[in-house]
């Protein structure tokens, strides 16, 4: 579904990416772990066209999305929840909902997946006409979602979606996921919460400083050789990865 090759991002003069290579096979959850500045964001928006890269490959089901506009990526079936969710809020529940199947020509579709986003998030169908900026952290968090799934992505880009986030919200964040991958979408998913990644994902890639430091199945990754240092950067890092 989804091969990055060698990629090198640089903000200035401060390298961002440094010959990251990733893969993503269709119907895979995967993640993509390690602390803040690791790289991770700018890895997501580098693959949704929002970052240009100084060079690499991205490939989306064998061909090249390289210098694709971020609008035009998600009629291809690439749609990317940016970190910080991003959601209007001056406008409703229902047109940031909306804004999701713009350029979509398939209405009755258009109207069963409206359907099948209330279903996931019931709480968006109760805040349906209030104005977004009035919902709290969790509720945007399933709104940004929700917009997303509303493009009928093949592959979805997530960026945190535990980020500030209570525990119970969290944990219905993460059912949507699972659905997702059900109804057959694949997700590629950056996160800092090693726990929650590693319990959804198949595989997980470490990021540290910009390069990826250890990938593998994630229920065999935490207890690894190596894991904390891959994490934290420095050979013998201590305690537990949150």
């Amino acid at each position: 579904m989804l091969k990055v090759g060698d990629l090198h991002v640089s903000y200035g003069n401060v390298a961002a990416l440094r010959g990251v290579s990733i893969e993503v096979e269709k119907g895979e959850i995967v993640a993509v772990i390690g602390p803040n500045g690791a790289g991770k964001s700018t890895l997501l928006l580098t693959i949704a066209g929002v970052v240009r890269p100084a060079r690499g490959s991205v490939m989306l089901e064998e061909g090249s999305i390289l210098g694709i506009a971020p609008e035009r990526l998600v009629t291809r079936g690439l749609s990317l929840v940016p970190e910080g969710r991003h959601i209007f809020a001056s406008m409703t529940v229902a047109e940031n909902i909306r804004l999701g199947g713009t350029g979509r020509q398939d209405k009755p579709a258009v109207a069963q997946d409206l359907e099948r986003v209330l279903a996931m998030f019931p709480i968006l169908r109760q805040r349906y006409q209030q104005k977004a900026g009035q919902l709290s952290g969790g509720e945007q968090q399933m709104l940004a979602i929700a917009r997303a799934i509303m493009a009928r992505p093949r592959l979805l880009l997530i960026d945190e979606p535990s980020l500030g986030l209570a525990p119970l919200i969290v944990n219905q964040v993460y059912e949507a996921v699972a659905a997702l991958r059900q109804s057959g979408v694949t997700v590629l998913v950056v996160e800092q919460n090693v726990h929650r990644a590693l319990a959804v994902a198949d595989r997980t890639y470490v990021m540290n400083s910009g390069a990826v430091t250890m990938a593998g199945r994630s229920a065999e990754l935490k207890s690894a050789e190596g894991f904390q240092e891959a994490y934290f950067g420095f050979r013998g890092a201590k305690g537990a990865v949150a």
